[in-house]
This record gives C-alpha cells, sequence and structure tokens, in this order.
C-alpha cells in the first residue's frame, strides 16, 4: 500500500513533502437535497479528521457552494466553490464557471464551451460507475471527443465499487488525464473517503485550476494517506 507523507512539524527541510488533502466532491443540504450534510459541520468534520480543504460540488447549483464558502471564511477553513452538472455525457465537476444555475441536463459541448471561456476545468464525475464499458456507454466516437477535451478524470469517487475506480484509473493513464478523488459525500460520516493530494498550497479555485491542469496531483483513498482519521466521523 502506497501512502503519501504529510509534512511534520520538526522535519528537516529535505525531509518534508507538503501537501494539500482536498475532498474535490461533497454536496450539502443548501442546494442538493439528496445531501444531509449542514455546512458547519462539514467544515467541523473537515478540520477535525486532516483535510486542508473541500470543494463543494452541488447538483446544479452554486449557491450550496456560495454558503459553505463564506463560512469557510469566518471559520479559517478554506471552502472551495464548484459544481456538478449533468450533461449528455454525464454527469461533470465544474470549478471556475461562476454561473448561479444550470438547467438539469446541459449538453456537453456548450458546457465545455462556457468552462474553456472562463479558464475554468471540466472533470467527469465518476465515469465508470456503470458496469458497462466508459466507450460502450458513450459510443466510442462520443467517449474519444469527451477524453479529448476535459481536463482530468474522477478517478477515485467515495460511492463507487473499487472496480469502478480502477476502470476509471485505467482510463486515465491509457489517455494521459490527471485523475482526481472525492468522496461524493452525502453525509456527514462519507466525507474524505477519496480524495485528491496536490503538491502545492491550494488558496483558491484560480490554485485548484492551475494545479490540476498541471497535473500536479493525484488521487488516493482515505486510508492511503497518514493523518487522516476517518473514524472520528463516527463517534
Amino acid at each position: 500500500m502506497k501512502e503519501y507523507p504529510r509534512s511534520r512539524a520538526g522535519a528537516r527541510p529535505e525531509e518534508a513533502k507538503e501537501v494539500m488533502l482536498i475532498d474535490m466532491h461533497v454536496h450539502t443540504a443548501v442546494s442538493s437535497p439528496c445531501s444531509r450534510i449542514d455546512p458547519r459541520q462539514l467544515i467541523y468534520a473537515a478540520r477535525e479528521m486532516g483535510l486542508d480543504a473541500v470543494c463543494v460540488t452541488e447538483h446544479e447549483e452554486m449557491e450550496g457552494a456560495r454558503v459553505a464558502c463564506e463560512l469557510g471564511r469566518e471559520l479559517g477553513f478554506p471552502v472551495l466553490r464548484g459544481v456538478e452538472v449533468y450533461t449528455d455525457c454525464g454527469d461533470m465537476l465544474v470549478f471556475g464557471l461562476e454561473v448561479p444555475s444550470f438547467p438539469l441536463q446541459v449538453p456537453f459541448e456548450d458546457l465545455l464551451r462556457q468552462v474553456r471561456v472562463a479558464g475554468g476545468l471540466v472533470i467527469p464525475a465518476h465515469p465508470c460507475r456503470s458496469d458497462r464499458g466508459f466507450h460502450d456507454k458513450l459510443g466510442r466516437e462520443r467517449a474519444e471527443f469527451l477524453l479529448a477535451h476535459v481536463d482530468a478524470l474522477e478517478v477515485k469517487n467515495g460511492g463507487n465499487a473499487e472496480e469502478a475506480n480502477l476502470r476509471a484509473e485505467a482510463v486515465a493513464r491509457e489517455y494521459g488525464i490527471p485523475g482526481v478523488g472525492g468522496s461524493d459525500a452525502h453525509f456527514l460520516m462519507q466525507l474524505g473517503r477519496c480524495l485528491t493530494v496536490f503538491e502545492r498550497d491550494i488558496e483558491s479555485e484560480e490554485d485548484l485550476v492551475r494545479e490540476v491542469k498541471a497535473g500536479r496531483c493525484r488521487a488516493a483513498y482515505a486510508h492511503e494517506v497518514e493523518g487522516i482519521e476517518l473514524s472520528r466521523l463516527w463517534r
């Protein structure tokens, strides 16, 4: 099992490896009716378990992310704004695009155009959750188009079976696409099950966009990362 060490106080500079641990896929009850997570409790739990930041990615709306981000500023914990948009090519995690809400289904090309104009990220969420192969589900031509234009793949999703995540990792590896991780949490006990390990500090959505595009990140399960305390959420 590969572990991703965190910097420790007292470590010699040449031994210290600074990383940021971010859960890039979380829903709150503010804008996702399927979620039972209160934003304030989200921040308390994320800080307690050892995360450095969370991304709030509500379904089709930005309001929950805005509320959580403002609360994060008050409490001194980074909350980054995103949104999960349902498209004709599946669910997409979007960052760096300031749009209050989206229709229930958006043509992928339309979303991609908006994201590119804004300089943001578009990342297929849980792309291999179906038992069907990625190319079978979308059709080869459609799948190839999508893979040529997205910025990363969510290769570790906390709601997926391990086999689905392995399939996503194989696709990302084959196409040379960065992989990210997120819990897809709808309940606090699910927070941090999967996360993204960044090599540099992330203090804003702009930092997030830059580092993902540069590929200076990797997906991990919580149990692979030193310093994460999932068990505290069950007390």
